[in-house]
């Protein structure tokens, strides 16, 4: 009986490493491109920027150890894969300054929370409130931004999302 007992437990050990080894290598194929992978792959003017180099109207901006790559040629203003934000230069210098914070902190959020666009847009304004760059004031530039956006798979409509980002300001349990 003590032998079954040894076979079954070794069995059991080899099956969950067998288990756990197949989690580990396909974790890194969904994990996505390392930043110098994305970079390498876009070419151009793609430029990796460290964590807590990159400035947004002088200001410097962090999502903890998370390099941004700024890529000209995203068909966007901003992108997340983990590890890394994605941000478009030339679409972000176009908008006011509050509301590229804000499109840095949403694909931080990405970063933090996951990819749902509500906790991302929640996440944003609630850093941005702790940080003291976002004001109401910005938050209605931010919502002058977004309003006019239709719902698509990923994202409900601007106004929509404004005004749950507006929720998420308002609340007095954010510090």
């Amino acid at each position: 009986m003590r032998l079954d007992e040894e076979r079954l437990t070794r069995r059991l050990f080899g099956a969950v490493a067998g288990a756990l080894a197949f989690a580990v290598s396909t974790t890194a194929v969904i994990a996505g491109p390392t930043p110098e992978e994305y970079a390498a792959h876009v070419g151009g003017d793609a430029k990796i920027v460290p964590p807590g180099e990159l400035k947004l109207g002088g200001h410097k901006m962090t999502c903890g150890q998370r390099p941004t790559v700024l890529d000209g040629q995203l068909d966007d203003y901003g992108a997340a894969y983990p590890g890394f934000l994605i941000l478009n230069p030339r679409l972000v210098e176009k908008v006011p300054v509050t509301v590229r914070k804000w499109i840095f902190a949403h694909e931080c959020g990405h970063q933090f929370r996951g990819p749902d666009e509500e906790t991302a847009d929640c996440f944003a304004v609630q850093r941005g409130r702790r940080q003291g760059w976002l004001t109401s004031e910005g938050l209605e530039e931010i919502c002058q931004f977004i309003s006019p956006a239709k719902g698509d798979s990923m994202h409900f409509s601007g106004s929509h999302r404004c005004e749950q980002m507006r929720k998420c300001f308002a609340d007095p349990s954010i510090k």
